[in-house]
């Protein structure tokens, strides 16, 4: 067997490195063939951290035949999962362009609309790829995905029907069935199919993620952080922006019209606001702490999903309990530190389980002030007691960690802050 041969069947088998490797060894004895360049980036692109890589490949493959319809389309899948989404249809428009009948370029189009979260758009393409084409499982998968996302839960389920009727042991087809059974909240059968998934394909971490989601919806306070979740993805990021400023204006006037009738309304209608605004951050924290509490299901959690587990779940238990002991006894210091335990959480939740490394540094910048400040406010509240007021230190810290854990709550929302690039 030629060492090509070799390395296009251990790609078929999904031995996806050893297959790099043969195919590094051919371009070592013939650098100008583009086919193994379109191969080696293919095998690439399904390697994590090596999509950057992959791109640079296929872009030799372009250079040395730029009429070949199969890499202007692959060059925009990896686009695509660099979150690249304009570049992406750029590259799947010229793919088009050589070879219109080619349902593959077709599908590259619909992902690159995905990628921008255009969902109509990615179904109107999955459509026209699977008219080329119906037996297209990348069409019919995004198909599937793109009608879940956009609410219409009777079409999704019908496209993941088809989609395992036409191949049960697609792992992806079963993901997609996950998903659309958890949306409508059957729990039970979307844990089925995410376990199904992991059994075909034990590194499909996509698989994994579901099957954690459904062990943190085993709380009635992590489903509803779903059905938030859910809700807010049928909408682009620009039109999410607008929903969660409307939002904030909305709750800024009406404050200020319960202000008018009596303070106290106001201020029960902050305490709700500011309960939403952390729900949101602290939901996935609280739920792996949930799930650190299960033996069997910590086991499907990541070292970093394990982090925000103790450090949202832990830390608002154990700033809580410090807040009230400090509150029943009258001890200032172990307040402040509750207190400050429970700021923690806000920045810690977003540090920890993020993909994107500046968004781990600013994120865990804060959370580590936050977590300073509270032992340089414990130490100086323990020198100063029995004082009554605190010491002003202590006002300018708190002061400071309090813009610092509202300015993650914006910050939050900025994805460039919480999406990684591989």
């Amino acid at each position: 067997m030629s060492e090509l041969a070799h390395g296009l069947l251990l790609q078929e088998q999904g031995r996806l490195e050893e297959a790099e490797s043969c195919f590094r060894r051919v371009l070592a004895h013939e650098p100008d063939n583009d086919f193994v360049h379109g191969r080696l980036a293919l095998c690439q692109l399904h390697q994590e951290g090596k999509k950057r890589l992959a791109l640079e490949t296929v872009g030799e493959a372009i250079r040395l035949r730029a009429d070949e319809p199969f890499y202007h389309a692959l060059r925009s899948l990896i686009l695509s999962d660099l979150h690249r989404g304009k570049e992406a249809l750029e590259s799947a428009d010229r793919a088009i362009a050589l070879d219109p009948g080619d349902s593959f370029p077709l599908a590259a189009k619909a992902a690159a609309w995905c990628s921008m979260e255009r969902w109509a758009e990615g179904e109107e393409w999955s459509r026209r790829a699977l008219a080329v084409d119906a037996d297209n499982a990348m069409a019919a998968n995004l198909l599937a995905q793109t009608l879940r996302l956009q609410g219409k839960s009777e079409l999704s389920a019908a496209a993941v029907e088809s989609l395992l009727a036409a191949d049960p042991e697609d792992s992806l087809a079963h993901v997609n069935a996950g998903w659309s059974f958890l949306q409508r909240g059957d729990r039970a059968r979307a844990e089925t199919h995410f376990r199904e998934a992991l059994r075909l394909d034990p590194d499909f971490d996509a698989a994994r993620e579901g099957l954690v989601e459904c062990f943190r919806a085993r709380s009635l306070f992590y489903r509803a952080y779903l059905s938030y979740c859910f809700f807010m993805q049928r909408f682009t990021g620009g039109r999410q922006w607008l929903i969660i400023i409307g939002l904030y204006l909305v709750y800024r006037v009406s404050g200020a019209f319960l202000k008018t009738i009596h303070p106290l309304y106001a201020a029960l209608l902050a305490i709700v606001w500011l309960g939403i605004v952390l729900w949101v951050w602290l939901a996935p924290g609280i739920g792996n702490f949930l799930i650190l509490l299960d033996r069997s299901a910590r086991l499907a959690l990541k070292r970093g999903e394990r982090l925000q587990g103790l450090a949202v779940g832990g830390g608002l238990l154990l700033g809580i309990a410090c807040a009230l002991a400090g509150f029943f006894t009258g001890y200032l210091p172990v307040l402040l530190v509750g207190v400050g335990l429970v700021a923690s959480t806000v920045p810690a939740a977003l540090a920890l389980d993020n993909d994107s490394l500046k968004g781990r540094l600013v994120f865990g910048g804060l959370a580590v002030f936050v977590y300073l400040a509270t032992a340089v406010v414990f130490t100086v509240e323990a020198l100063n007691f029995p004082e009554r007021s605190p010491h002003p230190l202590t006002a300018g810290l708190g002061v400071a960690a309090l813009i610092g854990v509202i300015a993650c709550t914006w910050l939050g929302n900025v994805r460039a802050l919480r999406r990684g690039e591989e």
